[in-house]
């Protein structure tokens, strides 16, 4: 299991560098990342299901996130806590939920289904972006409508 974008997630973002003079995504893994953090604060995911199904783009997470990848696994149990109305002094159930998305042996620390989570949270992500009006054109005019959605999730 690896991380994917549909292939209509990866058009939206792919049209904004293509016409974008003010910038552009350094990684696909950014790309992801944005699209990831809407689904995750507005705790809306696409059922597993109906996770994306396009190649993977990375097989891990990339050198610029690992300081910060426990901070975005973090965020993800925290929306599945919600999302499954968890209390939160029911430890017994958020251990099991923990250890259904994280994994120490694999080298991203999530387990399949946890990547799978986080693909669902980024594809729903992307809608809520895609969704937020036309498509921006420029990189920044992107920046600031990532802010406004995510500001609304």
């Amino acid at each position: 299991m690896a991380f994917r974008l549909s292939d209509t997630a990866r058009e939206y973002f792919d049209n904004i560098e293509e016409t974008s003079s003010t910038g552009e995504f350094d990684t696909k893994w950014d790309q992801y990342y944005f699209a990831a953090m809407v689904g995750i604060k507005a705790r809306d995911r696409e059922v597993t299901d109906d996770e994306p199904t396009a190649d993977p783009f990375v097989e891990g997470v990339i050198e610029d996130y690992q300081d910060q990848k426990f901070e975005i696994y973090a965020a993800l149990i925290t929306a599945e806590i919600d999302r499954q109305n968890i209390p939160q002094d029911a430890e017994d159930e958020i251990r099991e939920l923990m250890l259904s998305i994280l994994d120490s042996s694999d080298p991203t620390q999530l387990s399949d289904y946890g990547k799978q989570l986080l693909n669902c949270y980024a594809e729903r992500g992307h809608k809520r972006l895609r969704d937020a009006g036309p498509a921006p054109t420029e990189f920044d005019e992107f920046i600031r409508k990532y802010h406004k959605v995510l500001e609304q999730a």
